[in-house]
């Protein structure tokens, strides 16, 4: 991952695009908009009106449309060959695999983060590309819709609460792992004091580190990570809400020792 950008400027897996490169950004289009919806409303019949359901977002798509320029270094043709080997599909569609888009919007907007991978690539060999101006198409596809601060939070507690604040507008779902883990213990979210939810486990392997992905909702054990999920044997999935910044909001553990990762989430 890059650790800056400067306005209007893109990357893909640290491959920099827009403003001072030679790869002009001339649009964004699914970015600054909302994803699609699955919409859970439900027919009535025949009565007016539809049953009231719930809405999720689904995946994001992001569409990109980039001029490739030469300069006084190189043609662009040259330049678009590097751009060809950057953004390019891939086969693997884990989390743990997917590329890293990184964007500032603007001078006071924060450098942000998704996870996804190219999906198509819409170039047309046509005179302008033979004199040096090349226009291509790039569609990206983010499974997990949501886009984060770069900026990653962490917290270490033993068995007392820790504060988790997600200055987002969006849900966020840390990353929680911990080490020298008791055969059972508890994991609690706390609203201004008050519990609101928890995860119990039991069962649990002593002798390694477990890691809960509450994102992916996965659970492993050691360095093989091996899927324990099996463990988690009572409550809820934790998820933190946003605006928490007017909110207290914490984690605690039960017994051991727990490190929480997250980052602001935006959507």
């Amino acid at each position: 991952m890059v650790s800056s950008l400067s306005p209007y400027q893109m990357a893909f897996n640290d491959f920099v695009i827009g403003a001072g490169t030679p790869y002009v950004v001339e649009s964004v289009d699914g970015l600054m908009s909302f994803a699609p919806l699955r919409i859970q409303d439900d027919n009535r019949g025949y009565i007016d009106g539809s049953y009231s359901g719930r809405d999720f977002y689904d995946g994001r798509t992001v569409t990109v449309t980039i001029l490739t320029v030469g300069d006084s270094s190189h043609s662009a043709q040259y330049y678009f060959r590097q751009l060809q080997a950057a953004w390019t599909p891939q086969q693997l569609g884990y989390p743990n695999a997917l590329g890293t888009f990184q964007f500032k919007m603007d001078a006071g907007s924060n450098l942000m983060v998704m996870y996804g991978r190219v999906r198509t690539n819409d170039t047309i060999v046509d005179p302008e590309y033979t004199y040096g101006y090349i226009q291509s198409t790039f569609t990206l596809y983010f499974p997990d819709p949501r886009y984060y601060n770069n900026t990653l939070n962490t917290a270490s507690i033993g068995s007392s609460q820790v504060a988790v604040t997600n200055n987002g507008w969006a849900t966020t779902c840390p990353l929680i792992s911990i080490t020298s883990p008791s055969s059972s213990f508890t994991i609690s979210y706390y609203e201004n004091g008050s519990s609101v939810s928890s995860m119990g486990f039991t069962n649990v392997v002593t002798s390694a580190s477990i890691t809960i992905d509450l994102l992916q909702r996965t659970i492993v054990q050691g360095i093989a990570n091996t899927p324990s999920r099996n463990t988690f044997t009572s409550g809820d999935w934790i998820a933190i809400p946003p605006y928490t910044s007017s909110l207290a909001t914490s984690l605690s553990l039960s017994s051991g020792t727990m490190s929480v990762s997250w980052r602001d989430a935006f959507i």
